[in-house]
């Protein structure tokens, strides 16, 4: 102790030393032990410098830039494909009561277009909204549902209605609820949801000629909204019946005989006004029609039509593809 306290100072160097020595030993260990690391990403980033140049095509500046050029072009095309898939209008925020009023307001619209178009529909046809007509109370949670339904079957009656049309025979949709029914107004089916989107199926039967057919096909093609026919079924309606044209010959009629003619030009007016007498008119000579008589000609039949087209009866099963709002 008495040493100690002589060389207290050296004492107290010695363990400042001692002190700086541990502390310096631990920095040396976390650098070697960083250094391990960092050897090991250098190894591994080399491996894989290594790797790459070993692939084709080779990772150089052209290929990289060919590679940026392709990426703009597939960002160009996930932009033309969604137009494909273009929204339908966000349908408006309805409470029970609005909800009725709406839905009222829709299907007369609806009518008056088809009329404005020259489309024909059944006697007070609701559009497959049958069962909700005359309710007094609606669930709440499916209003959004049949507001969409609304929009959507707005888009289709609107190609529809483009298309000319004869007769719109009969629309169908899926169920939404227990409330919804009606004979024909709905399919045995269901809206399908998956990671992508929501495909809702709709049929259609309606009445048209081979051109209306054509213009309804053209514009579920053309329309911003995706629509994927899914089957197609065309037959004869039976429910209207051909105009049969007869071919059978007219009456047959008499030869027209003109009137007298007199020797003397100048008389033949007068003759044919005032009568000239002790005049005898000269006979004019009649030709018959060959291989009939001399008195009676027959006239030339009617027209026979080749090609009558009749109208057809058309059902369409498409389906309607929305993205998912995450997809847009």
């Amino acid at each position: 102790m008495v040493w100690i306290k002589r060389n207290l100072f050296f004492v107290i160097s010695v363990a400042v030393g001692l002190l700086l020595t541990g502390y310096c030993g631990y920095l040396l260990y976390s650098s070697l032990d960083a250094n391990s690391v960092v050897s090991d990403d250098y190894k591994t980033t080399q491996s894989n410098l290594g790797d790459m140049q070993q692939k084709t095509p080779f990772p150089s500046k052209e290929n990289i830039q060919a590679a940026k050029e392709d990426q703009d072009n597939v960002h160009k095309f996930l932009v033309e494909f969604r137009k494909r898939f273009a929204p339908f209008p966000a349908p408006p925020v309805k409470d029970d009561k609005g909800f009725k009023i709406y839905l009222e307001d829709s299907l007369v619209q609806f009518r008056a277009e088809a009329t404005n178009a020259g489309v024909q529909l059944p006697p007070g046809y609701t559009f497959a909204f049958s069962g909700l007509m005359g309710k007094l109370n609606y669930p709440p949670g499916n209003i959004a549902s049949w507001m969409q339904q609304l929009q959507e079957i707005r888009t289709i009656l609107d190609i529809l209605y483009r298309a000319k049309i004869n007769y719109l025979g009969s629309l169908s949709r899926v169920p939404v609820s227990i409330d919804d029914t009606g004979a024909g107004d709905l399919l045995q089916a269901a809206t399908v949801t998956n990671q992508w989107g929501v495909v809702t199926p709709y049929k259609i039967t309606f009445r048209g000629f081979s051109t209306e057919i054509a213009a309804v096909m053209d514009g579920f093609a053309r329309s911003s909204n995706c629509f994927i026919i899914k089957s197609i079924d065309v037959a004869p309606d039976t429910s209207v019946q051909p105009i049969v044209v007869q071919t059978s010959p007219q009456q047959p009629a008499a030869n027209y005989v003109p009137p007298p003619q007199y020797p003397n030009p100048a008389l033949n007016r007068m003759g044919r006004e005032r009568g000239v007498p002790g005049l005898r008119p000269l006979p004019v000579p009649v030709t018959p029609a060959p291989g009939v008589s001399s008195a009676v000609n027959m006239v030339a039949t009617a027209p026979v039509i080749i090609l009558s087209e009749n109208p057809l009866l058309v059902t369409i099963s498409v389906d309607v593809v929305k993205l998912k709002a995450s997809e847009h």
